[in-house]
């Protein structure tokens, strides 16, 4: 079965989610959100890179430097972080592509996937990474 969050979707968000419990200390580095979120430090610099070019997150370079957010956590919805690593999702093609049939007029499956797809959209649009904010803190039960 595909997935339509993928690793690199779901880890963007975790990215950000890490960023926004802290963002009240300094910029984090790689190593440090690679090694909480258990991630390859190559595989974190391509979703950051990724994060950056859209402006989600920027970096300072140096000994202390590191990776922040760029926008209030409470302002950055899931869908935003989403669409920064490349998502583009769609339940049926049909969908995006009236013209391949004949029958979305009046198909009521049709009518189905859009309004599903919309409630998935609406969803990720209403959901800010504030909402899903953790920090080491919140990582330490788990390594127990």
């Amino acid at each position: 079965m595909t997935s339509f969050i993928t690793r690199e979707y779901d880890y963007a968000i975790r990215i950000c989610a890490y960023l926004a419990g802290n963002i009240k200390n300094s910029p984090v580095s790689v190593a440090r959100i690679a090694k909480a979120l258990y991630l390859t430090r190559p595989f974190t610099t391509k979703i950051i890179f990724k994060l950056r070019k859209k402006n989600i997150v920027g970096t300072v370079q140096g000994k202390e430097g590191g990776i922040f957010l760029n926008q209030p956590p409470e302002k950055l919805s899931i869908f935003t972080i989403l669409r920064a690593v490349g998502f583009d999702f769609t339940i049926n093609e049909c969908i995006k592509n009236p013209a391949i049939c004949p029958l979305v007029a009046t198909c009521k499956i049709h009518s189905f996937f859009m309004q599903q797809e919309s409630i998935i959209i609406n969803n990720f649009k209403n959901s800010q990474i504030a909402e899903f904010a953790f920090s080491d803190r919140d990582l330490k039960p788990m390594l127990s």
